[in-house]
């Protein structure tokens, strides 16, 4: 039997299907807080919405197959009106050979090692086509049903293992994946390239390649990457020694660990041991203090060197000083800053240790970085989790009153009209992505903002139009009056239709929970408002 499962040829672990369903629910589909007893595989037929495993929210769409680990915790909610999935259940069994026969007993985990998640696979369509078959099988559609399942199972679960992919949609080396066990499992000892490769089968300078290719840093990078993952589960637990600490996970010298930790996680590890317990300050434009409130932890004192054209230099030189002067006065143990701080550096560091967070890809990962600083992991994968599962409630409502009806944000400064352009930003992703709003035609993708003088704007040719007025100034107002009287403005369909909205700062509000909250709030009030002069018979009277 292992002859046809190569994959745990060193085991005598074997899974066995158990139960296998086809489910299909309606609209509004939901599951809350079920607990997983089983090895189980989910693959998703149809539909589309989020599915939450452990607090790790994935997007679940049409082929995506799931695997999850036994005590997993699931939830789910659909979006789409129909949803359907097979769900796969499997027992482990132990094979031993007592007195020349075979015994079978039951045995906990599953033999494969895989990782509660998603499973990324080659030709996804033949992976669905053999668990639809299987499925057919187990239903009793085809002859010799019972002897055959398992045996399908077993094709199934080989065929998985030998096609999965990696993050970049690299495929999965059985000899990496050996080379990283030995690193995981003896972190703790000098580990040299020449045995790495020499466990994978291959030359040095070809394992040094085929690692970096799929997983995209070198081998020294990646066991450094788990070296520093593991020490900071160490530095979590109590009474734990640094010297202990750098021993344990390949560091034998505690200060060059030290300095490799900070390197790696921006601050020390004596920090980063209390750092649930320390007093934080911000240096942000982009709402860290309002990320850091997301968290349960409120900053002893927030900077803001938010630079207001309309002031002269002196005045921004005044209030520069002011602020560094309430953050010494403060006390700090840590200032977080972000990126458009980083010409500070040098001061903020005078005043406590620093760290400059890099441009984010994406709200989450400015979250989750954030709250491994400040120890409050596990309320940030509760943030993320309540927020997909709001946005995806509000976006059915959303998408219901706007329909194919098309939106577009303006911002308004004293110098320009800024027209916020369809691109790679969190608060496109939550309104076109998330929610599944329509972006206005005349949005290009190739910039982020297009900036206009009152004459210049082009046809607002959009159903809805949101203003958000950066400056209260004179000259902004007059800038606002004066697109009023343009042609491109009054022949606006949203103008005509008397749907123009003032918003807040969505572009800023939307890198922290918080703000993603109020943006979605205040959707829902204007199709509230909407509706409300619709009743009145009040639309086009604007």
């Amino acid at each position: 039997m292992t002859e046809q499962l190569p994959f745990i040829s060193e085991t005598s672990s074997l899974p066995l299907l158990s139960s296998m369903c086809r489910v299909r629910r309606e609209e509004h589909f939901r599951v809350q807080g079920k607990t997983v007893s089983r090895p189980m595989l989910c693959l998703i037929l149809k539909g589309d919405g989020v599915l939450v495993l452990n607090d790790q929210v994935y997007t679940a769409q049409a082929n995506h197959l799931f695997f999850l680990q036994p005590g997993t915790i699931m939830e789910a909610a659909a979006r789409s009106a129909v949803t359907e999935f097979l769900l796969l259940s499997m027992d482990t069994v132990r094979l031993q050979q007592v007195h020349g026969e075979w015994k079978m007993t039951s045995a906990p985990g599953f033999p494969l090692g895989w990782q509660t998640g998603r499973l990324l696979v080659r030709h996804e369509r033949q992976a669905v086509s053999r668990c639809e078959q299987l499925y057919e099988t187990y239903r009793g559609a085809q002859p010799d049903h019972f002897i055959s399942i398992h045996s399908q199972l077993q094709d199934l679960l080989q065929y998985l293992s030998e096609n999965r992919l990696e993050e970049n949609y690299e495929r999965v080396d059985p000899a990496l994946e050996r080379s990283i066990m030995y690193m995981r499992q003896f972190m703790s000892e000098g580990i040299s390239m020449d045995q790495l490769a020499k466990i994978a089968g291959l030359t040095a300078s070809s394992y040094s390649r085929s690692f970096k290719k799929a997983k995209g840093m070198s081998p020294t990078d990646y066991l450094n990457r788990l070296r520093i993952d593991e020490a900071k589960k160490q530095l979590q637990q109590e009474h734990c020694v640094l010297k202990d600490v750098a021993e344990s996970v390949g560091y034998g010298n505690e200060y060059y660990f030290s300095r490799k930790f900070k390197q790696s996680v921006g601050i020390a590890p004596s920090l980063y041991m209390k750092k649930d317990q320390l007093r934080v300050a911000t240096a942000s434009i982009t709402g860290l203090h309002e990320n850091l409130s997301s968290l349960g932890m409120h900053p002893v004192a927030v900077m803001d060197e938010f630079r207001d054209r309309e002031q002269n230099e002196a005045e921004q030189h005044r209030q520069l000083n002011q602020q560094l002067d309430r953050l010494r006065q403060a006390k700090p143990d840590l200032i977080i800053a972000d990126f458009y701080h980083k010409t500070h550096y040098d001061r903020l560091r005078g005043i406590a240790p620093t760290v400059v967070l890099d441009p984010p890809s994406d709200w989450k990962e400015y979250h989750f970085r954030l709250a491994e600083l400040v120890g409050r992991d596990k309320q940030a994968l509760q943030n993320v989790k309540q927020l997909e599962l709001r946005s995806l409630e509000a976006g059915l409502h959303l998408q219901h009153h706007f329909g194919e009806e098309r939106i577009l944000l303006m911002q308004v400064t004293a110098q320009s009209i800024r027209i916020h352009e369809y691109a790679a930003h969190p608060l496109d992703h939550l309104l076109y992505g998330e929610l599944g709003l329509q972006p206005a035609q005349i949005i290009s993708t190739d910039v982020m903002t297009g900036k206009y003088s009152a004459d210049s704007i082009p046809l607002l040719d959009t159903d809805y139009l949101f203003i958000h007025r950066i400056s209260n100034q004179p000259a902004s107002e007059k800038l606002l009056r004066r697109m009023k009287q343009t042609a491109a403005w009054n022949r606006s369909a949203a103008v005509l239709k008397g749907n123009v909205h003032d918003i807040s700062d969505w572009p800023l509000m939307c890198w922290n929970p918080f703000g993603r909250y109020q943006i979605i709030d205040e959707l829902e009030q204007i199709v509230q408002q909407h509706r409300s002069l619709s009743r009145a018979g009040l639309i086009g009277q604007l």
